[in-house]
């Protein structure tokens, strides 16, 4: 009986710990999008969690990559304009009456302040980007961190 307990109090405790930030974009539409289209072909979507982000004060950053792809585009809008619901602040650029980029600043959950970025390129590749990430920092901060380090 020792033993279950010497390894189910540690691995509770890091469940418990990891968790929230594991669920905190769960109640977004854009988390349809990572679910749907993380593992196609021709799709990169990068997910880091805690020590992998320690230069940029993030608890979560969470991107995808889609390349020549028009009915991911059109999907991914349709849950930014859900998301964008509740959002506190919505910035966006518009052409030719096509949405192609926004920023989204969601109310925070719990002490994690939460970003969407999304841009659709329609040069060569016609590369769609959605990028999702929770910190302590708040929004402006974030965004002058991302900046700064390119």
């Amino acid at each position: 009986m020792k033993s279950i307990k010497t390894y189910f109090v540690p691995i509770l405790i890091l469940f418990l710990a990891v968790s929230p930030s594991l669920y905190a974009q769960k109640d977004l539409q854009i988390n349809k999008v990572f679910e749907q289209y993380g593992e196609k072909k021709g799709v990169t979507m990068v997910d880091m969690t805690n020590e992998m982000l320690d230069g940029y004060d993030f608890s979560l950053f969470k991107s995808i990559t889609i390349k020549n792809n028009p009915p991911a585009a059109d999907f991914i809008r349709k849950c930014l304009e859900k998301d964008q619901e509740g959002a506190r602040k919505v910035k966006q650029v518009m052409a030719n009456g096509v949405l192609t980029s926004v920023y989204l600043q969601l109310p925070r959950k719990g002490q994690l302040y939460r970003l969407i970025l999304f841009n659709q390129s329609f040069q060569q590749e016609n590369k769609i980007t959605l990028i999702y990430i929770e910190s302590k920092n708040d929004s402006e901060n974030i965004l002058k961190l991302i900046l700064k380090k390119k």
